[in-house]
């Protein structure tokens, strides 16, 4: 281009993001975003998916900055268009992944400004107020000419330190305005002062020779950006018995000695009795959120002594005078932390007396494990559906998960492999996260087949992007968890309400259609499975065809979420209550 050329502003904008190696963008037509999905639909390197509901738009760039480590970019109109992106822009902030949410707006002309109304232009909404407490950066373009300086601030505020979701919103008239690229202002990002940590690495190591029964805690942190090569080298060299969060379940394959499994609320008795009984938690990509803690503070890790890594220090400073003490707080990258520790360590460290006790437990301790569904009863056991798909999994494949019992059954039973990834919205946790995930990460990973587990009432919220992933041909296998019922609600209220279900089965308001007949008329090939032996020739059938595929899996629907841990007590005393035969040594 030569200098003193313009470019329609919609067009600069597109052609930044495909610089930055952007490939797709989600979203849905409307009035304030034509301009900008025109420019789209013009780009040769960056290529449009229509989704059918803005809040799967937003998921959908989530799942794409998941599995590929670019911004994962969307785009609505402006109102209802932009507000519906909001539960889709919390997980990305609550789970620190980097999204840009470009929203059209009114023009110029028609915003209220300082007028005392509520609108003035049609559809026109103060988007940068709704979104400023879960996003890093949110904007509205006031000139033309400030499109490049606040574009280039957004992105690198999206990626900078603890990454997460920025929002710019750009009026209509300005984003078919001509600008000059030469002559807009560029953001220049400050200098990062240099992190020095020997002497906190080396605190930490001295902290870790002292120690009798330290754990190293692996959490979702170490994905955002990843960090899985260094991470495993780091178990490598430390040696110490690993216990995992849901969100960090695939950075260690499940077969690695060193693993002991995750832990929390709903995790299994073996990680809740390993934190309850060490001496030291190195935290690394956890900040220790209430599903890890329980609801007791003082009773967590109660004789443990705490070091927690962590790039914010609020996440470490949180806890003061509320009954966790964190000992040594080190605020730092963890991309930069994690390498430098193996470093540090010169050789594993000699706990083989604690991993004797922890593999007492593994054998010893209760299996609260349902016994298979007897094969005329119509429907199966999840933790059998989980181990079978275990086993036929491609070792390549990315694993998307809703929330609820499909959740709590996957990331405690599900034997993850080198490669795998295993993905969810983690500190959000919305119904309906997984299919719109999944759509966003095989748009981009044409590769790679990819697996959407949910249940049937996350399906109810996200029903119209099964169109979406036929339209498209996506390779993704959906396993429907068919309970018929909310599951892990109706849990809760046989725990506090005596069993008094409102809204969480047919019986009580809940209506769900003939999921095999509608995948049907969609036109998608599926499989019904009801009973137990039908579980592994049906899902290895699944894995041998062609996606896309649904399986309509019918799941007890009385299986509870056992063990689990009750809003009040320790981790260690969960339900079932253990007999009292067993008590650890």
């Amino acid at each position: 281009m030569d200098q003193g050329d313009t470019v329609k502003l919609s067009d600069f904008v597109i052609d930044y993001l495909a610089r930055l190696g952007v490939t797709h963008v989600f979203g849905i037509s409307g009035g304030a975003a034509v301009h900008l999905l025109d420019s789209v639909s013009h780009h040769p390197e960056v290529e449009y998916v229509c989704s059918q509901h803005e809040q799967s738009s937003a998921i959908s760039a989530d799942g794409y900055a998941r599995t590929t480590g670019l911004l994962g970019v969307a785009i609505t109109t402006s109102g209802p268009g932009a507000t519906n992106l909001l539960t889709g822009v919390c997980c990305s902030y609550y789970d620190s992944v980097a999204t840009l949410m470009l929203t059209g707006q009114v023009a110029t002309h028609r915003l209220k400004g300082d007028r005392a109304v509520r609108q003035v232009g049609f559809q026109e909404t103060d988007v940068v107020s709704i979104f400023s407490s879960v996003t890093k950066y949110a904007y509205q373009i006031t000139n033309a000419n400030e499109i490049r300086y606040h574009l280039e601030k957004a992105v690198h505020i999206a990626n900078e330190g603890r990454p997460g979701p920025v929002l710019l919103a750009i009026p209509d008239d300005l984003q078919r305005a001509d600008v000059d690229p030469d002559r807009l202002s560029s953001f220049l990002p400050p200098e990062r002062p240099a992190l020095i940590l020997d002497d906190e690495i080396q605190e930490v190591v001295k902290r870790l020779r002292r120690s009798k029964r330290p754990v190293l805690i692996v959490g979702g942190g170490l994905s955002t950006p990843r960090v899985e090569k260094e991470t495993a080298h780091l178990i490598d060299r430390l040696g110490l018995p690993v216990l995992v969060t849901w969100a960090g379940s695939d950075l260690i394959p499940s077969s690695h000695p060193l693993r002991v499994g995750p832990f929390g609320v709903y995790g299994p008795r073996l990680g809740n009795f390993v934190v309850q009984n060490a001496d030291l938690l190195l935290v690394l990509g956890s900040r220790l959120s209430q599903n890890l803690t329980g609801g007791v503070l003082p009773a967590f890790a109660r004789e443990a002594s705490i070091v927690m890594v962590d790039s914010c220090t609020g996440e470490m400073d949180k806890f003061d005078g509320r009954g966790i003490d964190i000992d040594l707080r080190v605020r730092a990258e963890l991309s930069e932390f994690v390498p430098r520790l193996a470093v540090a360590v010169d050789k594993p460290f000699d706990v083989e007396p604690w991993k004797a006790e922890i593999e007492r437990w593994k054998h010893e301790l209760p299996n609260d494990r349902p016994v298979s569904a007897p094969a005329d009863a119509g429907y199966v056991d999840a933790y059998d559906v989980i181990d079978t798909f275990s086993d036929v999994v491609p070792e390549s494949e990315l694993v998307f998960v809703d929330t609820g019992g499909n959740l709590t059954w996957t990331c405690n039973g599900f034997r993850v492999q080198q490669g795998q990834r295993l993905i969810s919205a983690w500190n959000n946790t919305p119904m309906g996260y997984s299919l719109p995930a999944a759509i966003g990460a095989a748009a981009a990973n044409s590769s790679r087949t990819i697996t959407c587990i949910i249940g049937d009432g996350g399906l109810m919220l996200c029903l119209s992007e099964l169109v979406t992933v036929q339209r498209r041909g996506l390779p993704i296998r959906i396993l429907l968890f068919n309970n018929h019922s909310h599951g892990i609600q109706k849990q809760t209220l046989d725990t506090w309400l005596e069993s008094n279900y409102v809204g969480v089965d047919p019986d009580s308001g809940l209506a769900f259609p003939d999921f095999p007949s509608l995948v049907e008329a969609l036109d998608f090939s599926f499989v019904t499975i009801s009973n137990t032996q039908q579980i592994r020739e049906s899902l290895t059938k699944a894995y041998e065809s062609k996606p896309p595929i649904f399986c309509n899996i019918e799941i007890n629907p009385n299986q509870k979420l056992y063990p689990f841990t009750k809003f009040g007590m320790a981790l260690e005393n969960q339900f079932p209550e253990m007999d009292n035969s067993w008590r650890p040594k």
